[in-house]
């Protein structure tokens, strides 16, 4: 039977959709090994040890969950425009599993992923920030309604996250547009 040859990529995917239904304790490599068809020499050459591939995956999480957000969101023209792509990118894009609770949960023992957590909240409420300065309003209450708009968010990432991707994201950018942005102040 021939060898299957499975990339890192295959490996990182198969680990962060582990992980997102059940934290470090569901990263079996054996098991994982066997799903994906392969031996688990594999999983060691490409990480050196389980740790490694822990922090590979949420790095990885890190980029697609928020940089790679923000990046979609500087494509636009306008500020406007920038703002909305950046609210219907983060009421859409979960996948109805919960990476962000088990990184929480892990960050509570380990301080680097508490950190890297934090790093990682501050950095989507300082992108909402300097957008919203662009838009017009003063970088104090620009931060206020960041901050707003974030923990907005994550009460409704925790309400809605087990439904998987929404529809209704178009709809919950247009409230926030209309009753955050606009009735605080900001110009239309």
């Amino acid at each position: 039977m021939p060898k299957i040859v499975v990339t890192k990529e295959e490996w990182i995917e198969k680990g962060i959709g582990n992980f997102a239904v059940g934290g470090a304790d569901a990263l079996l490599i054996e098991k994982m090994a066997r799903e994906l068809g392969c031996s688990k020499s594999s999983f060691y050459w490409y990480f050196g040890d389980r740790e490694q591939f822990i922090r590979c995956l949420v790095d990885e999480w890190v980029r697609r969950a928020t940089y790679e957000v923000m990046q979609c969101s500087l494509m636009e023209q306008s500020v406007d425009a920038r703002i909305k792509v950046l609210l219907t990118s983060m009421f859409s894009t979960h996948t109805g599993k919960d990476f962000v609770y088990y990184l929480r949960r892990m960050g509570q023992e380990n301080f680097q992923y508490r950190d890297l957590l934090e790093k990682v909240e501050n950095d989507r409420i300082d992108f909402m920030t300097s957008l919203l300065v662009e838009h017009g309003f003063p970088q104090e209450k620009a931060f206020s309604l960041a901050t707003v708009i974030y923990h907005f968010y994550l009460g409704w990432y925790e309400r809605n996250k087990y439904l998987g991707p929404t529809a209704n994201a178009d709809q919950l950018t247009a409230l926030l547009w209309e009753y955050v942005i606009q009735a605080e102040g900001g110009i239309e």
